[in-house]
């Protein structure tokens, strides 16, 4: 292969180096100072590169913000969907507030809160729970309505700070002594302050934007379950009334129908007890009339009959006649002072007179030292003969006593009997009209069953009472009346 060599001939020395300024020898250069255009160029990126790390500082900081509110906010959206939650399943109106001042409280650090609802027909604001207080201290904070600080010009359906002279001393204890600011949160649901919480903040808390809407959304959840509790607690009074009407409507149904039974009774009864008498003052009149009798002595007998079946026709009649003025309001009682021992010597000889079984005894006591009683003597001497005529026409054996005691300010008249007694069912209506302890038609012993009743009304009217005692059937009664002392 050929080859190339370089060409002959004397090779260039390169030119000599100058001596620098600082007195280097030969082989050293000095430094040249850089052109103006590249320094300007160099301060320019400089000062770029610090505006970039000031625009990166601030943007991280930024983001470090915008982290912690994103981070706040969701905190504040997790406890909305809780809260959220739990007012969607309830329906009453005390569990809405507890977790809605559980909530605020616990999120605002507050020290002391209490929340309040329209109560009392919407006549006043009701302190319904409370944090930081005693129970006697936050349930004493009643707030008129429909403006709960009627000294204080507020919006009152906006949240809002409250100046210290708001609540006056009804807010002394939710302020504290150290004086927290109170912040006002009303629940307000169609131009109706249904409720509101009022918290005491800490002295150095602030109510930030995402603050406001995360409360302004909870006022609304807030408002609307209250409104629902109070349509639905309303709801269920009216049900409760319509509950409560209805068994009282089937009651009066029920006793409609038992007056209607009784009355029924009655009118057959009625007949019976007044067509036994009418017939037997016809027939006896008849004989008398037709002359079929024996002598003078039979006759006055069957006159004696036809009258004393007239007086009984009379005491029916007399019986309906007092009913039916009991009703109509139309029965007076004239009440005088009246010496019981008299007016007993009155009703003895008539009582003795009564038909009773043989040997059943009729006993009287000592009426001598008792003071006198105001009553009508006519009314009285009708009560106590109908007693004992019922007392002598339901016992078989034994006695009829009655019984005089003496008490503060009355005196006490029993009738005690040893007669068949009367069921504590029987009691329970003995009193009624129309009604006799065993009921039914085929009843042993007569009677219209006015008798107690009338008894009941004329013992009311001139200040008295009646009742009855019984052990059961078999075991006799006792009735007692009262009358004030003159």
């Amino acid at each position: 292969m050929p080859t190339f060599d370089p060409p002959s001939g004397p090779k260039p020395s390169p030119p000599p180096l100058k001596p620098g300024p600082t007195g280097l020898g030969a082989g050293s250069a000095p430094k040249q100072p850089p052109p103006p255009a590249q320094r300007t160029q160099g301060a320019e990126l400089l000062a770029e590169l610090m505006q970039a790390q000031r625009q990166f500082t601030q943007a991280m900081q930024e983001i470090r913000d915008l982290r912690g509110k994103l981070s706040r906010r969701s905190h504040q959206m997790q406890v909305l969907q809780h809260v959220s939650e739990i007012l969607a399943a309830t329906s009453k109106g005390g569990q809405v507030v507890s977790v809605v001042l559980d909530a605020l409280a616990q999120e605002f650090r507050c020290p002391r809160a209490v929340v309040w609802t329209l109560e009392d027909g919407g006549s006043g604001y009701v302190p319904k729970e409370g944090a930081g207080l005693t129970r006697p201290e936050w349930s004493a904070m009643r707030l008129p309505a429909p403006n709960p600080f009627p000294d204080t010009p507020l919006v009152l359906f906006q949240s809002q700070w409250l100046d210290p002279p708001c609540g006056g001393t009804t807010f002394a204890r939710l302020r504290g002594p150290e004086g927290a600011p109170l912040y006002f949160v009303p629940f307000e649901h169609q131009l109706l302050l249904m409720g509101f919480v009022v918290l005491a903040m800490p002295t150095d808390r602030r109510v930030e934007e995402e603050e406001l809407d995360s409360i302004a959304i909870l006022q609304r959840q807030t408002a609307i379950s209250l409104y629902n509790a109070w349509l639905f607690r309303d709801l269920s009074e009216q049900r409760d009334a319509l509950q409560r009407q209805t068994l009282e409507l089937e009651r009066v149904n029920d006793a409609l129908r038992e007056a209607d039974q009784l009355k029924s009774e009655f009118l057959a009864l009625t007949s019976h007890e007044l067509r036994t008498p009418l017939t037997g003052i016809l027939g006896f009149t008849r004989l008398v009339m037709d002359g079929l009798y024996d002598d003078a002595e039979e006759m006055r007998s069957m006159l004696q009959d036809s009258y004393t079946s007239g007086q009984h026709l009379l005491g029916l009649l007399n019986d309906i006649l007092d009913l039916a003025k009991i009703e109509s309001g139309r029965l007076e009682v004239h009440a005088e002072p009246t010496f019981i021992g008299q007016l007993l010597e009155e009703v003895k000889p008539i009582a003795e007179a009564y038909p009773r079984k043989a040997g059943v005894e009729l006993l009287w006591p000592d009426a001598g030292g008792l003071p006198e009683v105001m009553v009508d003597p006519s009314r009285l001497k009708q009560v106590l003969l109908n007693l004992l005529s019922n007392a002598l026409k339901f016992t078989k054996e034994g006695s009829v006593s009655v019984v005089l005691e003496r008490h503060p300010g009355l005196i006490a008249l029993m009738v005690v009997d040893t007669g068949i007694g009367v069921s504590p069912e029987g009691q329970a209506r003995l009193f009624q009209k129309f009604a006799q302890a065993e009921g039914g038609h085929a009843r042993e012993y007569g009677g219209t069953g006015l008798g107690l009743v009338i008894c009941k009304h004329l013992m009311s009217m001139m200040g008295g009472t009646i009742n009855l005692q019984s052990e059961g059937l078999g075991h006799g009664s006792t009735l007692k009346i009262t009358m004030p002392i003159a």
